[in-house]
Protein backbone atom coordinates (compact mmCIF):
# COMPACT_ATOMS: atom_id res chain seq x y z
CA UNK A 1 0.00 0.00 0.00
CA UNK A 2 1.31 3.40 -1.02
CA UNK A 3 2.22 5.66 1.89
CA UNK A 4 0.26 8.84 2.33
CA UNK A 5 2.13 12.05 1.48
CA UNK A 6 1.31 14.09 4.58
CA UNK A 7 3.24 17.10 3.31
CA UNK A 8 1.12 17.20 0.19
CA UNK A 9 -2.03 17.01 2.27
CA UNK A 10 -0.91 19.88 4.47
CA UNK A 11 -0.11 21.98 1.43
CA UNK A 12 -3.39 21.24 -0.37
CA UNK A 13 -6.66 20.74 1.50
CA UNK A 14 -5.85 22.64 4.70
CA UNK A 15 -4.15 25.47 2.78
CA UNK A 16 -7.20 27.71 2.66
CA UNK A 17 -7.60 27.53 6.44
CA UNK A 18 -3.92 28.28 6.93
CA UNK A 19 -4.14 31.27 4.59
CA UNK A 20 -7.22 32.54 6.36
CA UNK A 21 -5.52 32.28 9.75
CA UNK A 22 -2.40 34.03 8.49
CA UNK A 23 -4.44 36.78 6.83
CA UNK A 24 -6.48 37.33 10.00
CA UNK A 25 -3.32 37.49 12.10
CA UNK A 26 -1.76 39.99 9.73
CA UNK A 27 -4.87 42.18 9.80
CA UNK A 28 -4.92 42.09 13.58
CA UNK A 29 -1.30 43.17 13.70
CA UNK A 30 -1.75 45.97 11.15
CA UNK A 31 -1.21 49.35 12.82
CA UNK A 32 -4.09 51.81 13.22
CA UNK A 33 -1.97 54.30 11.29
CA UNK A 34 -1.86 52.00 8.26
CA UNK A 35 -5.60 51.37 8.46
CA UNK A 36 -6.25 55.11 8.71
CA UNK A 37 -3.97 55.81 5.77
CA UNK A 38 -5.80 53.21 3.71
CA UNK A 39 -9.13 54.82 4.62
CA UNK A 40 -7.83 58.28 3.68
CA UNK A 41 -6.51 57.02 0.35
CA UNK A 42 -9.95 55.81 -0.70
CA UNK A 43 -11.92 58.64 0.94
CA UNK A 44 -14.50 59.55 -0.14
CA UNK A 45 -15.82 56.44 -1.84
CA UNK A 46 -19.51 57.27 -1.33
CA UNK A 47 -21.85 60.18 -0.64
CA UNK A 48 -21.13 62.64 2.18
CA UNK A 49 -23.89 64.22 4.29
CA UNK A 50 -23.42 67.77 5.56
CA UNK A 51 -25.91 68.61 8.33
CA UNK A 52 -27.03 72.24 8.46
CA UNK A 53 -28.65 72.74 11.90
CA UNK A 54 -31.13 75.36 10.66
CA UNK A 55 -33.98 75.72 8.21
CA UNK A 56 -33.25 76.15 4.51
CA UNK A 57 -32.69 79.64 3.15
CA UNK A 58 -30.54 81.34 5.79
CA UNK A 59 -26.75 81.81 5.89
CA UNK A 60 -26.21 78.50 7.72
CA UNK A 61 -27.85 76.70 4.82
CA UNK A 62 -26.18 78.92 2.20
CA UNK A 63 -22.67 78.39 3.58
CA UNK A 64 -23.38 74.67 3.89
CA UNK A 65 -24.48 74.37 0.27
CA UNK A 66 -21.54 76.39 -1.04
CA UNK A 67 -19.15 74.17 0.93
CA UNK A 68 -20.95 71.04 -0.28
CA UNK A 69 -20.64 72.11 -3.92
CA UNK A 70 -16.91 72.71 -3.54
CA UNK A 71 -16.32 69.33 -1.88
CA UNK A 72 -18.42 67.60 -4.49
CA UNK A 73 -16.38 69.12 -7.30
CA UNK A 74 -13.08 68.32 -5.57
CA UNK A 75 -13.90 64.74 -4.57
CA UNK A 76 -16.19 63.78 -7.48
CA UNK A 77 -18.67 62.39 -4.97
CA UNK A 78 -22.17 63.49 -4.02
CA UNK A 79 -22.35 65.81 -1.00
CA UNK A 80 -25.87 66.17 0.37
CA UNK A 81 -27.02 69.00 2.64
CA UNK A 82 -29.52 67.91 5.27
CA UNK A 83 -31.40 70.71 7.05
CA UNK A 84 -32.10 69.71 10.64
CA UNK A 85 -33.19 72.72 12.68
CA UNK A 86 -34.64 72.91 16.17
CA UNK A 87 -33.57 73.81 19.72
CA UNK A 88 -31.31 76.63 18.47
CA UNK A 89 -29.35 74.14 16.38
CA UNK A 90 -28.94 71.51 19.10
CA UNK A 91 -30.90 68.80 17.28
CA UNK A 92 -28.68 68.92 14.21
CA UNK A 93 -25.53 68.98 16.34
CA UNK A 94 -26.73 66.02 18.40
CA UNK A 95 -27.36 64.02 15.23
CA UNK A 96 -23.90 64.78 13.86
CA UNK A 97 -22.18 64.04 17.19
CA UNK A 98 -23.67 60.52 17.19
CA UNK A 99 -22.68 59.79 13.59
CA UNK A 100 -19.94 57.36 12.65
CA UNK A 101 -16.60 59.26 12.73
CA UNK A 102 -15.58 58.27 9.22
CA UNK A 103 -15.78 61.59 7.36
CA UNK A 104 -19.12 60.83 5.75
CA UNK A 105 -21.14 63.01 8.14
CA UNK A 106 -20.14 66.65 8.63
CA UNK A 107 -21.75 69.58 10.45
CA UNK A 108 -22.14 73.27 9.74
CA UNK A 109 -21.17 74.81 13.08
CA UNK A 110 -22.27 78.32 14.04
CA UNK A 111 -22.05 80.70 16.98
CA UNK A 112 -25.36 79.73 18.67
CA UNK A 113 -24.09 76.15 19.10
CA UNK A 114 -21.12 77.43 21.11
CA UNK A 115 -23.42 79.65 23.15
CA UNK A 116 -25.73 76.71 23.82
CA UNK A 117 -22.90 74.87 25.57
CA UNK A 118 -23.00 77.54 28.27
CA UNK A 119 -26.75 78.16 28.28
CA UNK A 120 -28.28 74.68 28.09
CA UNK A 121 -27.96 72.39 31.08
CA UNK A 122 -27.94 69.36 28.79
CA UNK A 123 -27.28 70.44 25.19
CA UNK A 124 -26.71 66.83 24.20
CA UNK A 125 -23.28 67.42 22.71
CA UNK A 126 -19.95 69.13 23.32
CA UNK A 127 -18.44 71.17 20.51
CA UNK A 128 -14.95 70.68 21.91
CA UNK A 129 -15.18 66.98 22.82
CA UNK A 130 -17.59 65.57 20.25
CA UNK A 131 -16.27 67.38 17.17
CA UNK A 132 -13.04 68.18 15.40
CA UNK A 133 -12.99 71.65 13.76
CA UNK A 134 -12.18 71.73 10.06
CA UNK A 135 -12.56 75.27 8.70
CA UNK A 136 -14.01 78.67 9.57
CA UNK A 137 -15.90 79.69 6.42
CA UNK A 138 -17.47 83.11 7.10
CA UNK A 139 -18.67 85.57 9.74
CA UNK A 140 -21.59 87.96 9.82
CA UNK A 141 -22.80 91.01 11.68
CA UNK A 142 -26.10 90.50 13.50
CA UNK A 143 -28.73 93.21 13.54
CA UNK A 144 -32.07 93.93 15.11
CA UNK A 145 -34.44 94.66 12.26
CA UNK A 146 -38.06 95.84 12.32
CA UNK A 147 -40.94 95.86 9.92
CA UNK A 148 -41.64 99.10 8.11
CA UNK A 149 -44.72 99.92 10.24
CA UNK A 150 -43.08 99.82 13.68
CA UNK A 151 -42.82 103.49 14.78
CA UNK A 152 -39.12 103.39 15.70
CA UNK A 153 -36.02 103.85 13.55
CA UNK A 154 -32.87 103.54 15.65
CA UNK A 155 -31.37 102.19 18.86
CA UNK A 156 -32.31 105.17 21.04
CA UNK A 157 -35.93 104.98 19.92
CA UNK A 158 -35.90 101.20 20.40
CA UNK A 159 -34.81 101.58 24.03
CA UNK A 160 -37.44 104.22 24.74
CA UNK A 161 -40.21 102.26 23.02
CA UNK A 162 -39.49 98.92 24.70
CA UNK A 163 -39.20 100.52 28.12
CA UNK A 164 -42.53 102.25 27.59
CA UNK A 165 -44.09 98.96 26.43
CA UNK A 166 -42.47 96.24 28.56
CA UNK A 167 -43.12 92.73 27.28
CA UNK A 168 -45.30 93.93 24.41
CA UNK A 169 -42.63 93.83 21.69
CA UNK A 170 -42.25 90.40 20.07
CA UNK A 171 -38.78 89.44 18.90
CA UNK A 172 -37.83 86.45 16.79
CA UNK A 173 -34.44 84.87 17.43
CA UNK A 174 -32.65 81.70 16.45
CA UNK A 175 -30.69 82.05 19.70
CA UNK A 176 -32.90 83.24 22.61
CA UNK A 177 -29.86 83.44 24.96
CA UNK A 178 -28.49 86.26 22.83
CA UNK A 179 -31.69 88.21 23.42
CA UNK A 180 -31.51 87.48 27.14
CA UNK A 181 -28.01 88.99 27.05
CA UNK A 182 -29.33 92.08 25.25
CA UNK A 183 -32.29 92.52 27.62
CA UNK A 184 -30.16 92.07 30.71
CA UNK A 185 -27.57 94.56 29.45
CA UNK A 186 -30.03 97.25 28.34
CA UNK A 187 -32.69 96.78 31.01
CA UNK A 188 -35.53 96.18 28.56
CA UNK A 189 -38.14 93.45 28.38
CA UNK A 190 -39.40 91.76 25.21
CA UNK A 191 -41.28 88.59 24.37
CA UNK A 192 -38.78 86.36 22.61
CA UNK A 193 -39.98 83.73 20.15
CA UNK A 194 -37.48 80.96 19.28
CA UNK A 195 -37.05 80.13 15.59
CA UNK A 196 -35.35 77.29 13.71
CA UNK A 197 -33.67 79.59 11.21
CA UNK A 198 -33.05 83.23 10.36
CA UNK A 199 -34.89 82.96 7.04
CA UNK A 200 -38.07 82.10 8.95
CA UNK A 201 -37.56 85.13 11.20
CA UNK A 202 -37.20 87.39 8.17
CA UNK A 203 -40.36 86.00 6.58
CA UNK A 204 -42.44 86.56 9.73
CA UNK A 205 -40.94 90.01 10.23
CA UNK A 206 -41.93 91.11 6.72
CA UNK A 207 -45.31 89.45 7.16
CA UNK A 208 -46.00 91.29 10.42
CA UNK A 209 -46.15 88.23 12.68
CA UNK A 210 -43.37 89.64 14.87
CA UNK A 211 -42.27 93.21 15.64
CA UNK A 212 -38.49 92.83 15.48
CA UNK A 213 -36.02 90.08 14.75
CA UNK A 214 -32.40 89.20 15.39
CA UNK A 215 -31.04 88.29 11.96
CA UNK A 216 -27.81 88.36 9.98
CA UNK A 217 -27.66 91.54 7.94
CA UNK A 218 -27.34 89.38 4.84
CA UNK A 219 -30.88 88.08 5.40
CA UNK A 220 -32.54 91.47 5.66
CA UNK A 221 -30.47 93.60 3.27
CA UNK A 222 -32.71 93.15 0.22
CA UNK A 223 -35.81 93.99 2.25
CA UNK A 224 -34.15 97.12 3.63
CA UNK A 225 -33.33 98.15 0.08
CA UNK A 226 -36.95 97.52 -0.93
CA UNK A 227 -38.28 99.60 1.99
CA UNK A 228 -40.17 96.72 3.61
CA UNK A 229 -37.84 96.51 6.63
CA UNK A 230 -35.36 98.65 8.52
CA UNK A 231 -32.28 97.99 10.63
CA UNK A 232 -32.59 99.54 14.09
CA UNK A 233 -29.09 98.73 15.36
CA UNK A 234 -26.23 96.26 15.16
CA UNK A 235 -25.11 94.00 17.98
CA UNK A 236 -21.40 94.72 17.91
CA UNK A 237 -18.98 96.96 19.79
CA UNK A 238 -18.89 99.54 16.99
CA UNK A 239 -20.59 100.45 13.74
CA UNK A 240 -20.00 98.15 10.80
CA UNK A 241 -18.61 99.08 7.42
CA UNK A 242 -21.79 98.20 5.54
CA UNK A 243 -24.01 100.28 7.86
CA UNK A 244 -22.05 103.38 8.86
CA UNK A 245 -25.19 105.32 9.85
CA UNK A 246 -26.65 102.57 12.06
CA UNK A 247 -25.96 102.65 15.80
CA UNK A 248 -24.22 99.77 17.56
CA UNK A 249 -25.14 98.52 21.03
CA UNK A 250 -21.50 98.82 22.09
CA UNK A 251 -21.60 102.58 21.60
CA UNK A 252 -24.02 102.88 24.52
CA UNK A 253 -22.93 99.79 26.45
CA UNK A 254 -19.14 99.38 26.09
CA UNK A 255 -17.94 95.80 25.90
CA UNK A 256 -21.22 94.46 24.57
CA UNK A 257 -21.02 92.39 21.44
CA UNK A 258 -22.10 89.23 19.81
CA UNK A 259 -21.70 88.08 16.27
CA UNK A 260 -22.28 84.98 14.23
CA UNK A 261 -19.89 82.77 12.34
CA UNK A 262 -20.06 79.63 10.27
CA UNK A 263 -17.69 76.72 9.86
CA UNK A 264 -17.48 73.02 9.10
CA UNK A 265 -16.68 70.30 11.64
CA UNK A 266 -16.63 66.50 11.79
CA UNK A 267 -17.42 64.05 14.58
CA UNK A 268 -14.56 63.47 17.01
CA UNK A 269 -12.21 60.57 16.16
CA UNK A 270 -12.63 61.12 12.44
CA UNK A 271 -9.28 59.96 10.99
CA UNK A 272 -6.76 62.80 11.01
CA UNK A 273 -5.79 62.23 7.39
CA UNK A 274 -9.45 62.51 6.35
CA UNK A 275 -9.81 65.72 8.36
CA UNK A 276 -6.72 67.14 6.65
CA UNK A 277 -8.12 66.19 3.26
CA UNK A 278 -11.34 68.07 4.04
CA UNK A 279 -9.49 71.01 5.61
CA UNK A 280 -7.29 71.45 2.56
CA UNK A 281 -10.30 71.78 0.26
CA UNK A 282 -12.38 73.99 2.57
CA UNK A 283 -9.62 76.42 3.56
CA UNK A 284 -8.70 76.76 -0.10
CA UNK A 285 -12.35 77.53 -0.84
CA UNK A 286 -12.64 80.07 2.00
CA UNK A 287 -9.64 82.03 0.66
CA UNK A 288 -10.59 81.86 -3.00
CA UNK A 289 -11.56 85.16 -4.71
CA UNK A 290 -14.83 83.71 -5.99
CA UNK A 291 -15.93 82.57 -2.52
CA UNK A 292 -14.85 85.87 -0.93
CA UNK A 293 -16.94 87.73 -3.51
CA UNK A 294 -19.82 85.31 -2.92
CA UNK A 295 -19.98 85.79 0.86
CA UNK A 296 -19.46 89.55 0.54
CA UNK A 297 -22.41 89.79 -1.85
CA UNK A 298 -24.50 87.92 0.72
CA UNK A 299 -23.60 90.51 3.34
CA UNK A 300 -21.27 88.12 5.17
CA UNK A 301 -17.61 88.73 6.02
CA UNK A 302 -14.83 86.53 4.61
CA UNK A 303 -12.19 85.20 7.01
CA UNK A 304 -8.41 85.52 6.84
CA UNK A 305 -7.50 82.37 8.80
CA UNK A 306 -10.09 79.67 8.08
CA UNK A 307 -7.90 77.00 9.67
CA UNK A 308 -8.42 78.55 13.13
CA UNK A 309 -12.02 77.45 13.69
CA UNK A 310 -11.02 75.70 16.91
CA UNK A 311 -9.90 78.99 18.43
CA UNK A 312 -13.13 80.70 17.36
CA UNK A 313 -15.21 77.99 19.03
CA UNK A 314 -13.20 78.03 22.27
CA UNK A 315 -13.40 81.82 22.60
CA UNK A 316 -17.15 81.83 21.97
CA UNK A 317 -17.77 79.18 24.61
CA UNK A 318 -15.57 80.97 27.13
CA UNK A 319 -17.32 84.29 26.52
CA UNK A 320 -20.75 82.79 27.11
CA UNK A 321 -19.71 80.83 30.16
CA UNK A 322 -18.56 84.13 31.66
CA UNK A 323 -21.74 85.93 30.60
CA UNK A 324 -23.97 83.29 32.17
CA UNK A 325 -22.33 84.05 35.51
CA UNK A 326 -21.98 87.83 35.18
CA UNK A 327 -25.48 88.48 33.84
CA UNK A 328 -27.12 85.66 35.81
CA UNK A 329 -28.66 84.31 32.65
CA UNK A 330 -31.08 81.46 33.30
CA UNK A 331 -29.94 77.99 32.29
CA UNK A 332 -32.34 76.27 29.94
Amino acid sequence: MKALDTRAMRSSLPMSRRQFALTASAAALMSPQLLTAAHADTYPSRAITLIAPAAAGGPTDTIGRASARALQEAFKQTVLVENKGGAAGNIGAQTAAKAEPDGYTLLVVLAPLAQNIAIYREPGFSLEKDFVPIAHMASVDLVIAAGKNLPINNFDEFLAYTKANPGKISCGSQSPPQMQYLMKTTGINMTVAPYKGSALITNDLIGGQIDVGLVPYSDIAQHVAAGTAKVLFTNGPKRVRQLPDVQAVGERFPGFYFWSWYGIAAPAKTPALVVEKLRKELTTLAKSPDFVAFVTKLGLAPVDEPEKLGEVISKEIAQWQQLVVELQLPRI
